[in-house]
């Protein structure tokens, strides 16, 4: 009898690493998405090419880049990884158990979603979230996340989009802010108002003051916080000066007295806050679930 060849195949571990590594061509940001270091993707790589006799990368001073053999490996790879993926969340489905993992921008998941994650688990006692929180978008193409809740514009390349919740801007400060500065009576008065500036969004205080005729020197004399981004700023306005937040994102500060806001909101924006999803999550129940009961405590915000 012949015997056919003994091919080992690499294991699941070394694959998903050579994934994430092709996705990003980048070891330190596969290594962030992995939670492990660097020279460990590094390492790992160097083993996944010695078993396969083949380099898969080149190895640049800031970078990587694939080989021709490198690249078709990879899509051949990242294919196979997400019908594994689907494969094993369709079982769960099948077996009563759903496991759902939704990205959610830090401002509604810190307002609306871990406030009222009970309320969701006793309406859904069989969806099991997997919760991430970040600024960034997730990469719902290569099944990074099933579910997104995004602050922007549409479209987003290849994904399927519905809008849950308009937003405004609305200007925030510590509590007593408006009695110091007799706001709104005297509106000049904003101009010499600490604010909290976002290194993300460093045009934001202008817009605003070109929109609202307020300070055409946009401000220049008051004292200005810098911090990185919209969370920061939020949290910063508790104490140190107005930043410019969502509304109504941010009421449940203002009702429990954290934040005042002397102004009416300003707006709809042009972008608002939506769902996000690949077009195989359209109409799958857990993710339905999700998308509905947020969109219902999203605009609850607004009630009071």
């Amino acid at each position: 009898m012949n015997r056919q060849p003994h091919r080992d195949l690499p294991t699941l571990n070394l694959l998903r690493t050579f994934e994430a590594a092709g996705q990003h061509l980048s070891f330190k940001l596969a290594a962030e998405q992995l939670c492990v270091t660097p020279s460990a993707v590094s390492q790992q790589i160097q083993l996944l090419e010695s078993q396969l006799g083949v380099q898969l990368f080149e190895r640049l001073n800031r970078s990587l880049r694939f080989t021709v053999a490198g690249e078709t490996y990879w899509q051949q790879v990242s294919q196979q990884l997400n019908l594994l993926r689907d494969s094993t969340t369709q079982l769960r489905q099948q077996h009563g158990h759903r496991r759902l993992r939704v990205s959610v921008m830090p401002p509604v998941a810190n307002r609306v979603l871990f406030p009222n994650l009970e309320d969701f688990q006793q309406r859904y006692p069989d969806i099991e979230l997997h919760i991430e929180t970040a600024l960034n978008y997730t990469d719902l193409q290569q099944r990074k996340a099933d579910v997104a809740i995004r602050f922007g514009s549409p479209p987003w390349s290849g994904l399927q989009h519905e809008k849950l919740l308009d937003v405004s801007i609305q200007l925030v400060c510590p509590p007593g802010f408006s009695a110091r500065f007799n706001l709104p009576h005297t509106t000049s008065n904003i101009c010499q108002m600490p604010r909290i500036e976002m290194s993300d969004r460093p045009d934001s205080w202008q817009r605003f003051f070109e929109q609202t005729g307020l300070c055409n020197n946009t401000g220049n004399d008051a004292k200005v916080t810098h911090v990185d981004d919209y969370p920061a700023a939020i949290q910063a306005a508790e104490n140190l000066g107005a930043a410019l937040a969502l509304y109504p994102i941010e009421n449940p500060l203002i009702r429990a007295g954290r934040l005042e806001s002397p102004f009416p909101p300003l707006g709809p924006l042009s972008e608002a806050v939506y769902a996000v999803y690949a077009e195989q999550w359209q109409h799958e129940p857990a993710a339905r679930a999700f998308i509905i009961w947020i969109s219902e405590q999203l605009n609850k915000l607004s009630d009071k």
